[in-house]
């Protein structure tokens, strides 16, 4: 069947940071129930978006097609290129529900030659952690439970990614962050390893 591509879909390449990967995101907040207090007073991607209005009316669009899942997974799966090996899902924005879910489950699962990651606080949320369980055991997606000092601990079998001034944080701390490497691509840990917390400096 044709495709209906009338709404344009914003995948994009990697910035300096993440690398040559190619990126996905919504516009934050709204589409993040898991965010707590502390998040919502830090969050990067949000002076992103007041930085840059076209990238929220971007964000915003994508928010728009993911609100109709079969239409939304085809533009997915027709915008990555075939030979695209990495994609980072929410630069900005965090799985919002459970269709939409089990929407990036299925283009997992179509594209198996393709490494997904990503970090969500959404595991905070009862009614979505069972399908974020289902994103988290593909074989080609690395997903971390994201938190701050406000939230508790995630299930002690999920990937955590702290923030440094976390009491609690332990892991690896960000490659790049620490100078070490140029990019995401370049570190490969949260996309290539199957284990392992990770750090960020607030940011």
């Amino acid at each position: 069947m044709e495709q209906d591509f009338a709404i344009p879909l914003c995948i994009a390449e990697g910035n300096r940071k993440v690398g040559r990967v190619w990126t996905f995101s919504l516009p934050s907040f709204v589409t993040c129930p898991g965010a707590s207090p502390w998040c919502r007073k830090h969050c990067y991607a949000w002076r992103l978006e007041r930085l840059r209005p076209a990238c929220r009316r971007a964000y915003i669009r994508n928010l728009a097609l993911s609100l109709e899942p079969e239409r939304f997974e085809a533009h997915v799966l027709q915008s990555l290129p075939e030979d695209a090996s990495l994609v980072r899902i929410h630069v900005g924005g965090d799985y919002y529900g459970p269709e939409y879910a089990e929407t990036w489950r299925r283009i997992c699962e179509a594209r198996p030659d393709t490494q997904f990651w990503s970090y969500t606080r959404s595991w905070s949320v009862a009614t979505l952690r069972p399908s974020l369980e289902e994103l988290r055991a593909l074989h080609n997606l690395e997903l971390f439970a994201s938190l701050d000092p406000d939230m508790p601990l995630p299930p002690a079998d999920w990937r955590a990614a702290f923030i440094a001034i976390d009491p609690r944080a332990s892991g690896m701390p960000c490659r790049h962050q620490q100078g070490q490497v140029e990019s995401c691509l370049e570190c490969g840990y949260c996309f290539r390893e199957r284990e392992g917390n990770v750090v960020f400096k607030v940011h």
